[in-house]
C-alpha cells in the first residue's frame, strides 16, 4: 500500500491542522521545560496541571472541529 501525504482542501480543514499542531506544540518540548517546577498549583505540581489542561484543550477542540464539520 502507498502511503502518501494529503493536505487539507478546505479553510475548515486548515483550521482544524493549525488547531492540531497547536496543541501538540503545547505539549511538546518548548513548553514542557518552561513548567518543569516544583511549584504547586491546585494541589498538583505545575507539569501535571498542564498535562490536565491540555487534555481539557484537546477535547475541546476536536469537539469544535467536529461541530464544525472538518471531518466531512
Amino acid at each position: 500500500m502507498k502511503a502518501t501525504f494529503r493536505t487539507p482542501k478546505t479553510h475548515k480543514g486548515w483550521i482544524g491542522l493549525f488547531a492540531i499542531l497547536t496543541i501538540v506544540l503545547l505539549g511538546s518540548w518548548p513548553v514542557i521545560p518552561l513548567l518543569n517546577h516544583e511549584t504547586i498549583v491546585f494541589g498538583m505540581p505545575i507539569l501535571m496541571t498542564w498535562s490536565v489542561i491540555l487534555i481539557f484543550l484537546t477535547t475541546g477542540i476536536l469537539m469544535l472541529l467536529n461541530k464544525m464539520g472538518v471531518n466531512d
